[in-house]
């Protein structure tokens, strides 16, 4: 007879094998458990809410491999690292995969010592854990929003969540950027769907480099029908130190193709990264 290993054991299994695998996450894992990377307070640096004070709760794993991605799919002991203060960079240690009372009780502890905007859920691909997020989603929002960060690629998991979802920062991934082929009709079904709740706000985030066409721009306007659905144009940054070395002529003139089309298109870079923040 073959027995197979606990989640919990099958997790680390995976993890000690290779610390930064973006493997989809074991079968075996439970649906009310899930392996999070960490679990911190800090400043939002991206999209329509850049400078507001978030919880960050960044799941490991994700089924995407993008060249700009700047995050480590786990932590290198394979535990998840939980701040003990909002703010304070001080972390304990709790063992992977989380329960969903467990991570309540540590939403709940750094909520209750400082104002929070929302509650980020980012990654890694959160929605890889969609049975777990539509359990937590509604507890979480009986005391804040509900923030979901994400690739915009699995439309058929947003299905489990988006009721319980307040905002949705969705990307929209671009060859040029990610060296990933072109996922325009996932894209696309994704948008329509997260669109469809009006309780539910939406915007793109797109990424971009000096290698990103025109034709590439342009597909934005095929998957986003709804023309005020704000557009956040985030220069690709260098993974070694930080700078954006796009030129700026480049960056307006993909800043105008957009402008023709929608009525709210920003440039933002990575803020956070300027303030030197989580």
């Amino acid at each position: 007879m073959h027995t197979h290993p606990t989640p919990q054991l099958w997790y680390r299994l995976m993890v000690s094998s290779d610390p930064t695998s973006s493997a989809l996450p074991p079968e075996a894992l439970r649906p009310l458990e899930a392996p999070v990377q960490e679990v911190f307070s800090s400043i939002q640096g991206e999209g329509v809410y850049v400078g507001k004070r978030q919880i960050f709760i960044r799941f490991a794993h994700c089924h995407l491999k993008c060249h700009y991605c700047d995050t480590p799919m786990t932590t290198p002991s394979g535990q998840c690292q939980v701040e003990t203060n909002p703010g304070s960079s001080e972390f304990k240690h709790l063992e992977n995969p989380l329960s969903i009372d467990s991570l309540l009780t540590v939403l709940n502890d750094l909520y209750q010592t400082a104002p929070h905007h929302s509650i980020s859920f980012t990654g890694g691909e959160p929605l890889l854990y969609h049975l777990f997020l539509k359990e937590l989603f509604p507890q979480v929002r009986r005391f804040t929003q509900t923030y979901l960060e994400t690739s915009g690629t699995q439309p058929e998991n947003l299905v489990s969540v988006l009721n319980h979802t307040d905002m949705i920062a969705m990307d929209i991934k671009l060859p040029s950027t990610t060296g990933e082929p072109q996922r325009l009709e996932d894209h696309r079904r994704f948008y329509q769907l997260a669109a469809s709740r009006l309780e539910t706000q939406v915007f793109i985030k797109l990424v971009f480099n000096a290698t990103t066409t025109d034709e590439e721009i342009h597909t934005v306007a095929d998957i986003v029908t709804n023309r005020k659905t704000p557009i956040i144009l985030q220069p690709e940054t260098c993974l070694t130190d930080n700078t954006v070395t796009l030129d700026h002529r480049r960056m307006v003139e993909i800043e105008t193709l957009l402008t023709k089309v929608f009525q709210d298109v920003r440039v933002i870079p990575q803020t956070h990264k300027m303030l030197n923040v989580l």
